[in-house]
């Protein structure tokens, strides 16, 4: 590991270089399925200028303030973090409304340390914008480790090829390929689509997530996978949250039928 990155708790970057393939959904999820194996999950939210991941957690009403205000001194590092109110091993850090230049990646990198330095955490995870700007820039120069979103679409697939070749040069080594939003009616087909998507990215995947309307339905109303009935989608996560803990598990383990896109 490059001796710039930060050590310790692992930090994931969570991206795309494609806006609208789900990254910040998958990210509170996955956080929440971690959550729930009694690990301490730090989410921080770094679309600024475009927050969602405050709407997607259901925490937007409980922000006051963001990571620009710890990174400047402007209040202690503490008051910023919320914590989640369905489990006690979830927090979150929102972004700010607008990006500040002089949040240069000094600035980012010593809020990020200190919170790995903290110890407080078994994972801090970062949810970036769509797109190659300063925001991924700054987050991929603390992580140690990236999922890369696709959706199963031939553009989606491409901006996650783009976006491995560019973190590789910012020096992030473990990349893996999350892909979301999988349909279809039969798991060896979806499979057979999976090993295509792998083989076109060079990536290693570390899960899927089925396409579901109810995660469209519960991201609308800041419910996540605990909150969630369907067994493919609290199945998948679990499935991404084992793998991602280091355990053995298929990446299909309990899922069954898919649905088709509507």
């Amino acid at each position: 590991m490059d001796a710039h990155k930060l050590k310790d708790t692992p930090v994931i970057l969570f991206t795309s270089c494609k806006g609208g393939v789900g990254k910040s959904t998958v990210c509170a999820n996955l956080a929440m399925a971690i959550a729930r194996r009694g690990k301490r999950v730090l989410l921080i939210d770094c679309d600024f200028g475009n927050r969602c991941l405050d709407l997607i957690t259901g925490m937007s009403d409980d922000v006051v303030y963001d990571i620009s205000d710890i990174a400047f001194g402007r209040i202690p590092m503490e008051r910023a973090i919320l914590k989640d109110r369905r489990t006690e091993n979830l927090f979150f850090i929102a972004a700010p409304y607008s990006f500040e230049n002089s949040m240069n990646a000094f600035a980012f990198k010593a809020v990020v340390k200190r919170l790995v330095c903290s110890a407080s955490y078994d994972f801090i995870f970062i949810d970036t914008p769509g797109g190659i700007g300063d925001p991924l820039t700054l987050a991929a120069d603390v992580a140690d480790t990236a999922y890369i979103i696709a959706e199963p679409t031939r553009a989606a697939v491409r901006a996650a090829d783009r976006t491995s070749e560019f973190l590789a040069t910012r020096g992030v080594k473990r990349r893996r390929l999350i892909i979301n939003k999988l349909s279809g009616t039969s798991v060896d087909k979806a499979k057979q689509e999976a090993i295509s998507i792998i083989d076109t990215t060079s990536l290693r995947l570390i899960g899927i997530v089925p396409y579901d309307p109810e995660m469209i339905a519960a991201g609308n109303k800041g419910a996540l996978v605990d909150e969630m009935i369907s067994r493919n989608v609290t199945s998948a996560f679990d499935n991404i949250a084992a793998r991602t803990l280091g355990e053995g598990r298929k990446l299909f383990d309990g899922i069954r039928r898919l649905r088709k896109l509507r």
